[in-house]
């Protein structure tokens, strides 16, 4: 019997542990001595070889290279080899074992802040919401919307933040506490959200990254005053989601060379229905009455069987980064009207400087 199936326990509770291997390292050399306060790196003894080698016209084998380092001086080749570096494989057995959830901050000066989750297993992006606010009930609805649509994963791994509390509080409610079903821990190993922000930020942030600083550089936009950030958030915000979508959309249905050039829908839905007959949570839940239905937060979490749920911002107790939301109440028919004028108006720019103006003319009117 496995470790993680205890005696009379019906359902099985599957491991989400990373195991790990072990790999030598080669030998390294110094860098040059006035490299080495900006890059602290050493470089492999063989690839230094090979280049001293190719740099006078001879070009050998890589393994060739190492054999004769060998046979030059065995007891220095057995120092480099001595010492091994633990490397993490990662593993997890069925999609929907673990997501990695969090929040990327890269625009968070123009009070922008994206939310994001990966499926452990088939790397499927589960949600991927651009928001205004890091409170920890905005971040509670993208994630259970997502479970109506994915089914409930068995763990969810996230960093410290309080932007985090209520989706630990869910998952520990729903499926309990002792079996560790809210993993916190450094950024540094929730590793496959923090590897998809890199393509995030260069697909899609990255432009409107540039976007905002050249709008500054130009004296148009002033983060800090609050019609600026108003506007910033009615044309953008649409745009930034619609640029979010796209790449998700994507993303999930690229193919992936390490799983035999299938796509994370297709490793998804095919663990899924290779593992039906598996009894475990993360298989359990995918199946519920009409995921796909489009519902409030109180109707997902009723369909979890959750009617009295703490809905709470709490900074205090769970400190999260705040974003400074804008102090100015459009009421909903002047949002509406301001909408109206900008929507036929096709550069990004000249849609953000009209919002501007309406912006102070509705405020000086009122």
């Amino acid at each position: 019997m496995a470790p993680w199936e205890r005696k009379g326990q019906q359902v099985r509770e599957e491991p989400t542990m990373e195991k790990f291997t072990t790999k030598r390292t080669p030998a390294t050399v110094p860098l040059p001595a006035g490299k080495q306060e900006n890059n602290k790196r050493t470089l492999p003894l063989p690839l230094i070889m090979r280049g001293l080698l190719r740099a006078d016209g001879l070009f050998v084998q890589r393994r060739r290279v190492r054999e004769t380092l060998t046979q030059i001086d065995p007891a220095a080749a057995a120092r480099r080899w001595s010492s091994a570096i633990a490397r993490r494989v990662y593993h997890v057995p069925h999609p929907n074992s673990l997501w990695h959830i969090d929040g990327n901050m890269r625009l968070i000066r123009w009070g922008f802040v994206v939310h994001g989750a990966i499926d452990g297993k088939s790397r499927l992006i589960t949600y991927l919401t651009c928001n205004t606010n890091n409170r920890a009930s905005t971040v509670l609805t993208q994630f259970v919307k997502a479970t109506c649509l994915y089914g409930l994963p068995s763990r969810v791994r996230s960093d410290h933040g309080g932007e985090n509390s209520l989706i630990a509080l869910f998952m520990n409610l729903v499926q309990g506490v002792e079996r560790r079903s809210h993993i916190t821990g450094e950024s540094v190993h929730n590793q496959r959200i923090e590897r998809l922000w890199r393509d995030v930020f260069l697909h899609v942030l990255q432009s409107f990254y540039n976007l905002f600083y050249t709008l500054e550089d130009s004296e148009l936009l002033d983060p800090a005053d609050d019609v600026h950030k108003t506007s910033l958030q009615i044309v953008f915000l649409p745009e930034i989601q619609k640029s979010l979508d796209q790449f998700r959309n994507g993303w999930n249905h690229h193919k992936i060379r390490t799983e035999n050039n299938k796509t994370p829908v297709q490793i998804w839905t095919a663990g899924i229905l290779t593992n039906m007959e598996t009894n475990c949570r993360a298989i359990n839940n995918v199946f519920g009455e009409d995921p796909y239905s489009t519902q409030t937060l109180e109707d997902a979490l009723a369909q979890h069987g959750i009617n009295n749920f703490p809905v709470y911002d709490d900074d205090v107790h769970f400190p999260a980064v705040v974003l400074e939301e804008p102090r100015i109440n459009l009421s909903h028919q002047h949002q509406q009207n301001i909408m109206r004028t900008i929507e036929a108006i096709p550069d990004v720019t000249a849609k953000y400087q009209t919002c501007c103006r309406e912006i102070a003319d509705t405020l000086q009117n009122a």
